[in-house]
């Protein structure tokens, strides 16, 4: 089960770096809670493991960008992303925020922020 948790972690991270491309972001950072992905793609020991490949595929789609970055965030301070989870869980439609957030989130960003 493990596996299969960092597995999906590696897989969330390749679809935020694709959908930063697809919206035409050029200089980004990335934050994740997987210290085992975040160490990966930092330090690229990764070869033999099950996300590997995924892992690769972030590389190859992230050089396309003039600054990227990824950090390691705890999950305990990182509350926003913890909230778009659970609200990405709970709606049946896909929604995307480019300017404005919705007003149960938007606190929320603050609180991340200082």
């Amino acid at each position: 089960m493990a596996q299969l948790v960092v597995d999906l972690e590696a897989l969330a991270c390749l679809k935020a770096v694709q959908f930063a491309l697809e919206i035409g972001l050029t200089r980004v950072v990335f934050e994740g809670d997987s210290a085992i992905i975040i160490n990966a793609l930092l330090h690229g020991a990764s070869a033999m493991a099950s996300f590997g490949n995924i892992l690769d595929d972030i590389h190859m789609h992230s050089a396309v960008f003039q600054f990227v970055e990824f950090v390691h965030v705890s999950r305990n301070c990182n509350f926003f992303a913890n909230a778009l989870a659970k609200k990405a869980k709970s709606d049946v439609v896909v929604q995307v925020w480019l300017h404005d957030l919705p007003s149960d989130i938007a606190p929320l960003v603050l609180r991340d922020v200082h």
